[in-house]
Protein backbone atom coordinates (compact mmCIF):
# COMPACT_ATOMS: atom_id res chain seq x y z
CA UNK A 1 0.00 0.00 0.00
CA UNK A 2 1.04 3.49 -0.98
CA UNK A 3 2.06 6.09 1.89
CA UNK A 4 -1.29 8.01 0.26
CA UNK A 5 -3.29 5.24 1.07
CA UNK A 6 -2.20 4.34 4.19
CA UNK A 7 -3.00 7.92 5.05
CA UNK A 8 -6.26 8.22 3.78
CA UNK A 9 -7.40 5.50 5.37
CA UNK A 10 -6.34 6.42 8.65
CA UNK A 11 -7.45 9.77 8.26
CA UNK A 12 -11.01 8.62 6.80
CA UNK A 13 -11.32 5.84 10.03
CA UNK A 14 -10.33 8.52 12.53
CA UNK A 15 -12.70 10.81 11.17
CA UNK A 16 -15.08 8.37 11.75
CA UNK A 17 -14.49 7.24 15.09
CA UNK A 18 -13.79 10.58 15.82
CA UNK A 19 -17.90 11.30 14.70
CA UNK A 20 -19.52 8.10 16.86
CA UNK A 21 -17.39 9.17 20.10
CA UNK A 22 -18.59 12.76 19.27
CA UNK A 23 -22.21 11.87 19.15
CA UNK A 24 -21.97 8.93 22.19
CA UNK A 25 -20.39 11.62 23.90
CA UNK A 26 -22.97 14.51 22.76
CA UNK A 27 -25.70 11.74 23.53
CA UNK A 28 -24.09 10.85 27.21
CA UNK A 29 -24.11 14.62 27.66
CA UNK A 30 -28.09 15.10 26.49
CA UNK A 31 -29.13 12.35 28.77
CA UNK A 32 -27.27 13.76 31.65
CA UNK A 33 -28.75 17.40 31.02
CA UNK A 34 -32.66 15.37 30.55
CA UNK A 35 -32.01 13.92 34.07
CA UNK A 36 -30.84 17.17 35.60
CA UNK A 37 -34.06 19.04 34.35
CA UNK A 38 -36.36 15.95 35.33
CA UNK A 39 -35.12 16.54 38.64
CA UNK A 40 -35.33 19.73 39.28
CA UNK A 41 -38.79 19.41 37.01
CA UNK A 42 -40.13 16.93 40.01
CA UNK A 43 -38.54 18.47 42.50
CA UNK A 44 -40.94 21.61 41.77
CA UNK A 45 -44.27 19.25 41.47
CA UNK A 46 -42.84 17.81 45.18
CA UNK A 47 -42.62 21.87 46.52
CA UNK A 48 -46.31 22.35 44.66
CA UNK A 49 -47.94 19.54 46.02
CA UNK A 50 -46.37 20.35 49.75
CA UNK A 51 -47.83 23.42 49.18
CA UNK A 52 -50.98 22.48 47.86
CA UNK A 53 -51.31 19.85 50.36
CA UNK A 54 -50.28 22.65 53.26
CA UNK A 55 -53.03 24.51 52.55
CA UNK A 56 -55.64 22.08 52.04
CA UNK A 57 -54.72 21.07 55.67
CA UNK A 58 -55.56 24.58 56.85
CA UNK A 59 -58.88 24.25 55.35
CA UNK A 60 -58.86 20.81 56.59
CA UNK A 61 -58.10 22.78 60.37
CA UNK A 62 -60.64 25.50 60.21
CA UNK A 63 -63.50 23.43 58.51
CA UNK A 64 -62.91 21.34 61.61
CA UNK A 65 -63.06 23.93 64.07
CA UNK A 66 -66.14 25.41 62.71
CA UNK A 67 -67.66 21.99 62.72
CA UNK A 68 -66.60 21.94 66.29
CA UNK A 69 -68.58 25.51 67.02
CA UNK A 70 -71.20 24.45 64.95
CA UNK A 71 -71.84 22.01 67.72
CA UNK A 72 -71.54 23.82 70.35
CA UNK A 73 -73.66 26.38 68.99
CA UNK A 74 -76.65 24.02 68.63
CA UNK A 75 -76.15 23.09 72.06
CA UNK A 76 -76.76 26.56 73.63
CA UNK A 77 -79.07 28.25 71.19
CA UNK A 78 -82.28 29.21 71.51
CA UNK A 79 -85.21 27.72 69.30
CA UNK A 80 -85.70 30.96 67.93
CA UNK A 81 -81.80 31.35 67.43
CA UNK A 82 -80.40 31.25 64.33
CA UNK A 83 -76.93 29.59 63.66
CA UNK A 84 -74.23 31.05 61.47
CA UNK A 85 -71.26 28.78 59.94
CA UNK A 86 -68.44 29.92 57.86
CA UNK A 87 -67.43 26.66 56.22
CA UNK A 88 -65.01 26.64 53.50
CA UNK A 89 -64.82 24.66 49.76
CA UNK A 90 -63.43 27.00 48.10
CA UNK A 91 -59.15 26.35 48.77
CA UNK A 92 -60.53 22.19 47.78
CA UNK A 93 -62.02 23.34 44.45
CA UNK A 94 -59.18 26.06 43.41
CA UNK A 95 -56.48 23.07 44.42
CA UNK A 96 -58.35 19.67 44.30
CA UNK A 97 -57.15 18.75 40.16
CA UNK A 98 -53.04 19.97 41.19
CA UNK A 99 -53.59 17.86 44.25
CA UNK A 100 -55.37 14.91 42.80
CA UNK A 101 -52.55 14.61 40.13
CA UNK A 102 -49.42 15.15 42.11
CA UNK A 103 -50.99 12.88 45.01
CA UNK A 104 -49.89 9.11 44.99
CA UNK A 105 -51.27 7.74 47.87
CA UNK A 106 -54.68 6.50 46.77
CA UNK A 107 -55.64 6.26 50.19
CA UNK A 108 -54.97 9.75 50.95
CA UNK A 109 -56.54 11.31 47.63
CA UNK A 110 -59.86 9.38 48.92
CA UNK A 111 -59.86 10.54 52.14
CA UNK A 112 -58.96 14.23 51.63
CA UNK A 113 -61.97 14.21 48.58
CA UNK A 114 -64.56 12.17 51.50
CA UNK A 115 -63.23 15.13 53.73
CA UNK A 116 -64.55 17.71 51.84
CA UNK A 117 -67.76 16.04 50.43
CA UNK A 118 -68.41 15.81 54.02
CA UNK A 119 -67.86 19.37 54.19
CA UNK A 120 -70.23 20.16 51.23
CA UNK A 121 -73.32 17.88 52.79
CA UNK A 122 -73.10 19.60 56.17
CA UNK A 123 -72.41 23.31 54.63
CA UNK A 124 -75.60 22.00 52.35
CA UNK A 125 -77.72 20.31 55.74
CA UNK A 126 -76.94 23.64 57.34
CA UNK A 127 -78.79 25.89 54.73
CA UNK A 128 -81.75 23.81 55.00
CA UNK A 129 -81.88 23.49 58.52
CA UNK A 130 -81.40 27.52 58.39
CA UNK A 131 -84.33 27.81 56.33
CA UNK A 132 -86.10 25.17 58.36
CA UNK A 133 -85.78 27.48 61.01
CA UNK A 134 -86.69 30.64 59.16
CA UNK A 135 -89.81 28.99 58.03
CA UNK A 136 -91.30 27.86 61.34
CA UNK A 137 -89.92 30.78 63.70
CA UNK A 138 -93.59 31.93 63.81
CA UNK A 139 -95.28 28.93 65.11
CA UNK A 140 -92.18 28.25 67.60
CA UNK A 141 -93.48 31.35 69.48
CA UNK A 142 -96.76 29.91 69.63
CA UNK A 143 -95.10 26.55 71.39
CA UNK A 144 -96.44 24.31 68.39
CA UNK A 145 -94.88 20.87 69.79
CA UNK A 146 -94.67 18.88 66.56
CA UNK A 147 -92.88 22.05 64.83
CA UNK A 148 -90.85 21.86 68.06
CA UNK A 149 -90.51 18.22 67.51
CA UNK A 150 -88.93 18.69 63.81
CA UNK A 151 -86.95 21.66 64.82
CA UNK A 152 -85.64 19.25 67.37
CA UNK A 153 -84.71 16.54 64.58
CA UNK A 154 -83.06 18.71 62.70
CA UNK A 155 -80.82 20.57 65.77
CA UNK A 156 -79.87 16.86 66.54
CA UNK A 157 -79.53 15.88 62.67
CA UNK A 158 -77.21 18.90 62.71
CA UNK A 159 -75.51 18.21 65.22
CA UNK A 160 -74.52 14.35 64.08
CA UNK A 161 -73.01 15.92 60.87
CA UNK A 162 -70.90 18.46 62.85
CA UNK A 163 -69.43 15.29 64.85
CA UNK A 164 -68.74 13.30 62.04
CA UNK A 165 -67.01 16.21 59.42
CA UNK A 166 -64.95 17.11 63.23
CA UNK A 167 -63.95 13.78 63.72
CA UNK A 168 -63.30 13.36 60.12
CA UNK A 169 -61.43 15.83 59.93
CA UNK A 170 -59.44 15.38 63.18
CA UNK A 171 -58.37 11.92 62.09
CA UNK A 172 -57.22 13.34 58.87
CA UNK A 173 -55.08 16.05 60.70
CA UNK A 174 -53.70 13.33 63.02
CA UNK A 175 -52.50 11.46 60.25
CA UNK A 176 -51.53 13.27 57.42
CA UNK A 177 -51.44 16.91 59.10
CA UNK A 178 -48.18 18.42 60.25
CA UNK A 179 -47.36 19.47 64.03
CA UNK A 180 -48.69 23.21 63.17
CA UNK A 181 -51.64 21.55 61.92
CA UNK A 182 -52.56 19.43 65.20
CA UNK A 183 -51.38 22.19 67.24
CA UNK A 184 -54.11 24.49 65.65
CA UNK A 185 -56.69 21.62 66.80
CA UNK A 186 -55.75 21.63 70.45
CA UNK A 187 -54.47 17.85 69.38
CA UNK A 188 -50.78 16.88 71.52
CA UNK A 189 -47.96 15.80 68.80
CA UNK A 190 -46.42 13.03 69.86
CA UNK A 191 -42.40 12.70 71.06
CA UNK A 192 -40.16 9.88 70.89
CA UNK A 193 -40.90 9.47 75.03
CA UNK A 194 -44.38 9.36 74.73
CA UNK A 195 -43.85 6.53 72.27
CA UNK A 196 -41.80 4.64 74.27
CA UNK A 197 -44.24 5.19 77.70
CA UNK A 198 -46.90 2.53 77.54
Amino acid sequence: MSAWLTEFVVNTVAGIVGVFVGVWFALVVDRKREARLESRREQERAQQFDRARHTILGSVVKNTSEASRLRRRIDKKKPVELVHTNLEIAVWTAVQSQFMEACHDIDERVRFAQFFDGVRGLQAYFEFHRDLQLSIAGAIDNDDPELAKILHDADQRLRDLSDEQRLNGVLLITDFGEPVHQRLLGLKTATAEDTYSI
